[in-house]
């Protein structure tokens, strides 16, 4: 195991639920029937598309700094 912790070992992934087809509308999913608002279509519209073109830090980092520096831990190393 590459990150992580020992302890994460045993841990079984998560399996999705049923996934229906046709006209289901699941909101235990976060599915929603509506279009959304014009300010969110604004708001997306304002994106520059190099700035969303690409994956996030898949480690995380800046994230797991800002979560070591508010919680007191030593580094973000200590954020899983």
């Amino acid at each position: 195991m590459k990150y992580g912790s020992a302890i994460l070992r045993d841990v079984k992934p998560y399996i999705p639920g049923e996934q229906p087809r046709g006209d289901v509308i699941k909101l235990n999913t976060n599915e929603n029937p509506y279009p959304p608002s014009p300010k969110v279509m604004e708001a997306i519209a304002s994106f520059n598309p190099r700035d969303v073109r690409r994956y996030p830090d898949t480690v995380s980092l800046a994230f797991r700094e800002a979560c070591a520096k508010a919680y007191g831990l030593p580094n973000a190393d200590w954020v899983i």
